[in-house]
C-alpha cells in the first residue's frame, strides 16, 4: 500500500512539473509570471490632400459625416452606396433625389437641406460635419478657406469631363479610404480602360466618314439647350467615332443655339438626355423643319439613360456612357464587338450590384436603357 501511494506521489508531482515548464514556455520561456498583454492605442488616421483648387488640405480621423454642397457630385454618393456619409446637401431636389435615387438609397429624401451653396458657417457648424464639400463656383471666393478657419475640413472637386472626374474621384478616394477608395479606384481603371477601347475601334475612321451628333440636354423640354464643346458630351461623342454638333457651331462656352444652327449642321444622330428626353424625342419627329433632319429621316434619334444622375454628364454612371454611346453612334462597330443591348442590360446589372449591392431585374435594367423610371413610366411622358 506505501508503494502505491508512493507511486501516485511521483505521478502528481511529475504532472506538476510538466504544467509549470508547460506554462513558462508558452507564456513567457524563463518565467513563471503570465505575461501582461497590452492593447496599443489606436492611431488616428490623419489624410493630407491637395484639392482641385490646388489647397493642401489635413482630415484628422475617419470622415463620416460630409456637407456636399456640389448637387453635381452628390449622385456619386448614393451610386458607390455612401448615402450615409450625407449629412447635409445644398438643395434636396427632385434631380437628384429621383426615383431611380429612392430605389437604390430610400433615406436620401430625408437628408437635410441648407438650401443654399454657401449657407453661414453656423449653419455648417450645427451639422457638425467631419467634411464639407463646397461648390466649384465658390472656390475662387475662399469660401472653403472661411469654412477651415473653423476647424471643418472643406475640399473643392469638382470636374468637367473624364479626366478632371478621375483626378476627382482619386481624391475623394484618399479622403474616405477603405471600401469607397477601392471602388473609386476601381472606377477610374475602368472609364481608363473603356475609353482606351471605344477610340482603339474608332479612331481609323476619317472625319468625313464620322456622323455629326447634336446632343439636347434635357433639363427642360427645349431642343436648342445643348452642351459647349469641350465638354465630357464631346468626350464620348468622339471617342465613340462621332462629331459633337456644337464644335461646327463654334460653341465654346454657351449652351444655346438656334434652330437654323441646328438644322444648317443637319446633324446624323440626336442623342435627347435629361428627364425631358420622350418630349424632346418625340418633338424632334414632329416639329417643322426638326423632323426633316437626316436624324429624323433615318430613325437615328435616341433617348438616354439616366439613374441617380444623367449618364452623359456627370458621375460614375457616366461609366456606363461609354459602350452605351458607341451602340447608338457606331451600331455596326458595337455590335461587331460584342455591344449590344442585351450585354448593355447585363452591365447596367453588373454595376449596380458591385457599387451599391442593390441587384436590378432584367425588367428595370431595360427600363433604364430606354430613358424610363423603374417602374416603365416616363419622368416627363409625352402628352
Amino acid at each position: 500500500m506505501k508503494r502505491f501511494r508512493k507511486g501516485i506521489s511521483l505521478i502528481i508531482v511529475f504532472i506538476l512539473i510538466v504544467a509549470i515548464v508547460s506554462g513558462c514556455t508558452k507564456d513567457n520561456p524563463g518565467t513563471t509570471e503570465p505575461v501582461q498583454e497590452t492593447n496599443p492605442e489606436p492611431v488616428e488616421r490623419t489624410v493630407t490632400v491637395t484639392d482641385m483648387s490646388g489647397d493642401t488640405v489635413t482630415i484628422n480621423g475617419e470622415v463620416k459625416k460630409i456637407i456636399n454642397l456640389w448637387p453635381a457630385g452628390t449622385s456619386s454618393f448614393f451610386v458607390m452606396g455612401a448615402g450615409d456619409l450625407i449629412a447635409g446637401l445644398a438643395v434636396n431636389s427632385p434631380a437628384t433625389m429621383n426615383s431611380w435615387t429612392q430605389l437604390f438609397y430610400p433615406e436620401c429624401v430625408n437628408i437635410p437641406a441648407l438650401g443654399s451653396t454657401t449657407p453661414t458657417i453656423e449653419n455648417l457648424i450645427k451639422l457638425e460635419p467631419d467634411l464639407v464639400i463646397i461648390h466649384p463656383s465658390t472656390a475662387k471666393d475662399g469660401f472653403a478657406q472661411k469654412i477651415r478657419e473653423v476647424g471643418i475640413p472643406a475640399i473643392n472637386i469638382n470636374f468637367s469631363n473624364y479626366e478632371t472626374m478621375i483626378q476627382a474621384y482619386t481624391i475623394l478616394g484618399e479622403v474616405l479610404g477603405g471600401e469607397y477608395q477601392g471602388k473609386l479606384n476601381l472606377w477610374s481603371s475602368a472609364v481608363e480602360t473603356k475609353l482606351a477601347k471605344v477610340r482603339s475601334l474608332t479612331d481609323g475612321i476619317q472625319e468625313a466618314d464620322r456622323p455629326v451628333v447634336y446632343y439636347i440636354a434635357g433639363q427642360t423640354d427645349s431642343l436648342t439647350t445643348t452642351m459647349a464643346a469641350n465638354s465630357i458630351i464631346s468626350d464620348w461623342v468622339e471617342s465613340a467615332g462621332g462629331v459633337y454638333a456644337p464644335r461646327l457651331m463654334d460653341l465654346a462656352a454657351s449652351a444655346e443655339v438656334t434652330p437654323e444652327a441646328v438644322f444648317k449642321v443637319n446633324p446624323d444622330v440626336i442623342i435627347c438626355a435629361g428627364v425631358y428626353q420622350q418630349i424632346e424625342k418625340n418633338a424632334v419627329e414632329t416639329t417643322e423643319g426638326w423632323k426633316d433632319l437626316k436624324a429624323a429621316t433615318t430613325g437615328r434619334i435616341y433617348t438616354n439613360p439616366y439613374a441617380c444622375f444623367n449618364w452623359d454628364r456627370f458621375g460614375l454612371e457616366s461609366q456606363l456612357q461609354i459602350n452605351y454611346a458607341l451602340m447608338c453612334i457606331q451600331p455596326e462597330i458595337a455590335s461587331a464587338n460584342g455591344i449590344t443591348k442585351k450585354t448593355m442590360i447585363n452591365e447596367i446589372i453588373d454595376f449596380y450590384k458591385k457599387s451599391t449591392d442593390f441587384e436590378l431585374s432584367t425588367t428595370q435594367a431595360e427600363y433604364m436603357l430606354n430613358g424610363l423610371r423603374p417602374d416603365g413610366t416616363a419622368e416627363f411622358p409625352v402628352k
